[in-house]
């Protein structure tokens, strides 16, 4: 080592200067291929993460100014659920639907002469958290005229019950050509929890 160091103090300032520079040329070298490559790595998952956050943070905005309009939305479908909720009865409440049509019917000028409900279908329509959804039959029988019958419908559709005209089927009466007499199979929709 001290020959090392005797031979350095014969050379010339110049070459000590050059000798100098080549060693720290290797050392920044070093650095660049070893140290600095896993900073770069870094520095480059960085701005991997930074680009990310930034559209996070833009999605985030973009989704707190929707935010009113989602909350609009869920309450116009809560709103709906509501409506569809009081147009569904459940099981117990068939004789008050009956009850219910017969009522409207007598409204109208509309003579019930059957309102016979069948029993459930065999398989759920659809099944949820809120319980199992069943189509019921109910053959009704009527006597009424045509504008009659035209209101009762219009008063129905208005009611607040979920139903259907499966089949429909008019005759005149003999005694009175004014008055038809209705059989239709109406369909309405029961909930069973």
């Amino acid at each position: 080592m001290n020959g090392m160091l005797d031979k350095l103090k014969e050379l010339e300032a110049k070459y000590l200067y050059m000798i100098l520079t080549g060693i720290i040329i290797v050392i920044v070298v070093f650095d660049i291929f070893t140290l600095m490559r896993f900073q770069l790595k870094l520095v480059n998952s960085l701005n991997a993460k930074s680009s990310q956050l930034s559209k996070d943070i833009i999605d985030l905005t973009t989704n707190k100014q929707r935010l009113a309009q989602f909350k609009s939305q869920l309450e116009i479908a809560r709103h709906r659920r509501e409506s569809f909720d009081l147009m569904v009865h459940r099981k117990d409440k068939v004789p008050m639907v009956l009850k219910k049509i017969s009522s409207i019917a007598n409204e109208q000028g509309v003579n019930v002469i059957q309102l016979m409900p069948q029993k459930l279908s065999a398989a759920p329509l659809i099944k949820n958290e809120d319980g199992a959804y069943y189509s019921m039959d109910i053959s009704v029988r009527l006597r009424a005229g045509y504008h009659q019958f035209g209101k009762f419908l219009n008063r129905m559709e208005q009611d607040r019950l979920f139903w259907q005209i499966d089949e429909l089927s008019l005759e005149a009466d003999q005694k009175d050509p004014q008055r038809q007499d209705i059989k239709m199979n109406m369909k309405i929709l029961i909930l069973e929890k």
